[in-house]
């Protein structure tokens, strides 16, 4: 076969497997559904949310999706400015283009490959080494935020597993956030090391932007951080709303912060991710068929709005590169 043929035979190949994936995320999606609540009375539960003081708290999810990518997009340019100079415009398309990416991936990991396709093959590693920073600021989120929340939800779930008092787990979050401020760069520093010369990379140019990043630079993404995972948290009590669930605003925000930080450090496909999302939400909130259908399809459309919306003009930008 010509190279030509080789080419055109693993596109196609390409084409049909993310088809087969597609579909086979779309019945695990739909079996899961139907397990949960094969008692429910979907008319009435159709009708519910015909309702209209139901769709305020759907539109408000949806006005609150392109703030979310915003704040993401500036979390991510002050760590890339520290090794290339991009104007934020140029960052929020990459921001848009690894969203694509990242849809059918492990905790979204092919966010970096999306952002890649925005990039010189030069500037490939300064995406990268930025992208690991920026995800790093992400747990500053989950170790403030979603353990606090975790504890204060799950804490008698988690007193009847273990011999020791609870309580004894909430300072591990606090510990592990000053340990990566303290030991993460070093290490960072450490690795860029190690890697300079291997597979004919210099990395001598990231080890130089990464004495930028300074406390206070990682300070400030981490503060946009906080505020976009506090906004992704109220999008999904927004529609919990929306689906019928109504639930304690506060309590509610903290579990579905712990929620975001157990699934984290699981890498799992978004399908399987839906699932355990579910599973945890209704560990912590019931598991009636209503509560179990406002869980699964609350987590469904969030990742519809989030996810699969911007990956559209994310593809179209990753078509017009490569074009």
């Amino acid at each position: 076969m010509t190279k030509e043929g080789n080419k055109l035979f693993g596109s196609v190949w390409k084409i049909w497997a993310l088809r087969l994936l597609g579909a086979a995320l779309v019945l695990a999606f739909a079996w899961h559904l139907y397990r949960l609540t094969r008692e429910l009375d979907w008319s009435d539960f159709g009708r519910s949310l015909t309702r209209s003081d139901r769709w305020p708290y759907f539109l408000f999810v949806l006005a609150l999706m392109p703030l979310n990518w915003w704040l993401e997009a500036r979390k991510w340019h002050p760590l890339l400015s520290a090794f290339l100079t991009w104007p934020f415009s140029k960052t929020w398309r990459a921001t848009i283009a690894g969203v694509t990416l990242s849809a059918a991936t492990p905790n979204r990991i092919g966010e970096i490959g999306g952002r890649m396709t925005v990039a010189t093959k030069e500037e490939w590693p300064a995406v990268i080494a930025s992208s690991i920073l920026g995800s790093a600021c992400q747990w500053i989120a989950f170790l403030l935020l979603a353990w606090p929340g975790l504890m204060w939800t799950a804490g008698e779930l988690l007193q009847d597993r273990i011999n020791f008092p609870v309580t004894w787990l909430w300072p591990v979050g606090p510990v592990l956030l000053l340990a990566g401020i303290w030991l993460g760069k070093p290490a960072f520093v450490g690795l860029l090391k190690f890697l300079n010369g291997k597979w004919g990379y210099d990395t001598t140019q990231l080890s130089y932007g990464l004495e930028k990043v300074n406390a206070g630079l990682m300070i400030r993404a981490g503060a946009y951080a906080c505020v976009r995972f506090s906004v992704y948290c109220g999008q999904l009590y927004l529609l919990l709303r929306f689906f019928g669930l109504a639930l304690p605003v506060g309590k509610t925000l903290a579990g579905i912060a712990g929620i975001y930080l157990v699934q984290a450090g699981i890498p799992l496909p978004p399908g399987a991710n839906l699932v355990t999302r579910t599973e945890l939400g209704l560990l912590l909130w019931g598991d009636g068929p209503e509560v179990a259908a406002a869980t699964v399809l609350a987590f469904a459309t969030l990742f519809i709005v989030n996810v699969l919306l911007p990956s559209l003009p994310g593809y179209w930008l990753i078509v017009q590169k490569h074009k």
